[in-house]
């Protein structure tokens, strides 16, 4: 029952956010939006009893900052500040995903996924400077820099969550591993959007493909230590 009534909680605010982006009620927007990784953040931690408490930590920090980004970046259009440092936000978020997605890795004995493997690191790196090529003539020498360190931990992020593979419930490194691509995603349709064409339905892509993201990661840490 309890789980029903916090699902039941998430989609009221779920509903408020989509509706807000459609409907273009800013208000409604800026009060469903924060409500978002707040929602995360506590069901996570309603749920997090028995886990390393490093673990936690850095869970709650790596939400905390991805609340602080979303809170920004939604004055992102009144001044490039804003979304400069709703950027700098989620970079802060994805160094704590990488040092959360590290420290569940417990492979006594055995070399990590990447270790073994380590091409599979190629199509990140492929797809990092395909993305940076075709926006870099678009972007002031600032956001040049700023956009390359970002994406390299964003893919960092994406790259630590696959290197999970093969370390405990199977079911945990798939919903992380996939949330992580779902961020790599919406990160991708901000940058297209704000800087090269303008999507149609952006926000709804873009909120839709982030919110999976974060939900699919929380679950996924939680799952792993059922």
């Amino acid at each position: 029952m309890k789980k029903v009534i916090l699902h039941l909680l998430f989609l009221i605010i779920l509903v408020g956010e989509f509706a807000g982006l459609l409907l273009h009620l800013r208000w409604l927007v800026y009060v469903s939006k924060p409500l978002i990784m707040i929602f995360i953040a506590g069901y996570f931690l309603t749920y997090s009893r028995g886990i390393d408490k490093n673990v936690v930590q850095l869970a709650v920090v790596a939400f905390f900052f991805s609340w602080l980004g979303d809170v920004l970046l939604m004055f992102g259009s009144k001044s490039s500040v804003y979304f400069i440092l709703g950027l700098f936000g989620f970079l802060l978020a994805h160094i704590a995903y990488i040092l959360l997605f590290l420290r569940t890795i417990q492979l006594p004995g055995k070399k990590s996924f990447l270790k073994k493997r380590a091409y599979w690191l190629l199509p990140y790196m492929i797809y990092g400077l395909a993305i940076y090529i075709m926006l870099f003539n678009h972007l002031s020498i600032l956001f040049q820099i700023a956009f390359f360190v970002y994406m390299l931990a964003l893919l960092g992020m994406s790259s630590m969550a696959l290197n999970r593979q093969g370390n405990g419930h199977p079911l945990s490194f798939y919903l992380v591993f996939v949330g992580s691509i779902l961020f790599i995603i919406s990160d991708s349709l901000i940058a297209i959007n704000e800087f090269l064409i303008s999507l149609p339905f952006s926000g709804i892509a873009i909120m839709s493909t982030y919110v999976a993201a974060q939900c699919l990661i929380m679950v996924g840490i939680l799952k792993q230590y059922e």
